[in-house]
């Protein structure tokens, strides 16, 4: 088991029984299962983490199947049948596959919007819950601002962070609805935002972001960009407003952020976030989380009481 030690997190008291030096720990997955052998290794991975003890909730950061599998009612609702084997709260930002990409043939040719439509449906009944065996309380930016449809974008505290999922997609094709694509942005932009605002008003010790798009698919140290590659650190094709948005809160933020992201599989603990003055701002962390077909989880501790707070740990099945 491998440690990487990083950054503050913060969090709000989820069990009454955890004793105040007692680190908060929590399950954070992504991209899987794809495939039958997948499901069985989900299923070998939930019973791994339902046996650990002390873990308070699962995040899974979206595509809970393959961009090229099926996605009619029977398998997504087998998605969730097989997610309701968490003993403890599980919550998921929705990824590409789960219904942007059912567009594809091979998926179906369903039409992306119903799709989002179903997997909210299936995912999130109540905005206010989280689902798992032991559903948790949780806010919901649809039933807190304008931006009523986006019960996937959720917040809590716990231990003195906050966490936030956000929905964001890596457009790999046209948008088949370019105006609502754009107020998937702006209600993302805007989450954040809120985010912050409740740290600092709760003076909490750092905010953690989920979210599906690996925002620096490529990347190096500063000193390798440009021509020796010149897609490092590029923002992701139609986010760089986003960008923009992690970069002014993260600046002005005196704790830690995490910003959590799944896509491309790749397990990996970087600070690839410049602020706005050009600099790479210390106090922001990008953990990936695993995929398939590697689909092992990462167990993350946060302790206020330590001066990094976040520590990651890879979980890895045999």
């Amino acid at each position: 088991m491998t440690r990487i030690a990083f950054g503050l997190f913060f969090i709000i008291g989820l069990s009454a029984c955890k004793s105040p030096e007692e680190p908060l720990q929590f399950a954070l997955i992504g991209d899987g299962p794809y495939s039958p052998l997948g499901e069985k290794v989900a299923e070998r991975m939930i019973d791994d983490i339902n046996a650990r003890n002390g873990v308070e909730w699962v995040i899974h950061l979206g595509d809970v199947k393959g961009g090229s599998q099926s996605c009619d009612d029977v398998l997504l609702a087998s998605r969730r049948t097989l997610f309701d084997g968490f003993e403890m709260p599980f919550i998921l930002t929705p990824g590409d596959n789960d219904w942007f990409d059912c567009v594809r043939e091979a998926a179906g040719s369903f039409d992306d919007y119903e799709r989002l439509a179903f997997t909210r449906s299936l995912f999130f009944p109540d905005p206010a819950l989280s689902t798992g065996q032991r559903p948790m309380a949780l806010r919901s930016q649809a039933l807190e601002s304008d931006y009523s449809e986006y019960v996937e974008n959720r917040m809590w505290e716990a231990g003195g962070a906050v966490f936030a999922t956000v929905h964001l997609l890596a457009i790999t094709r046209p948008p088949s609805d370019s105006t609502t694509a754009a107020r998937r942005l702006s209600a993302a932009g805007d989450w954040v935002r809120e985010a912050f605002r409740t740290a600092r008003a709760s003076g909490s010790a750092g905010v953690f972001l989920a979210t599906q798009v690996d925002l620096w698919p490529v990347s190096a140290p500063r000193e390798f960009q440009g021509e020796w590659c010149r897609l490092c650190g590029q923002p992701v094709p139609g986010l760089s407003p986003f960008y923009e948005v992690l970069s002014e809160e993260a600046a002005s933020f005196e704790g830690q952020v995490v910003i959590a992201v799944g896509d491309t599989h790749v397990f990996r603990v970087d600070k690839p976030l410049p602020g706005p003055d050009g600099s790479i701002l210390q106090n922001v962390t990008r953990v990936e989380g695993f995929g398939e077909p590697n689909l092992h989880w990462v167990r993350v501790e946060v302790d206020p009481a330590e001066r990094q707070v976040f520590t990651f740990y890879q979980e890895l099945l045999p």
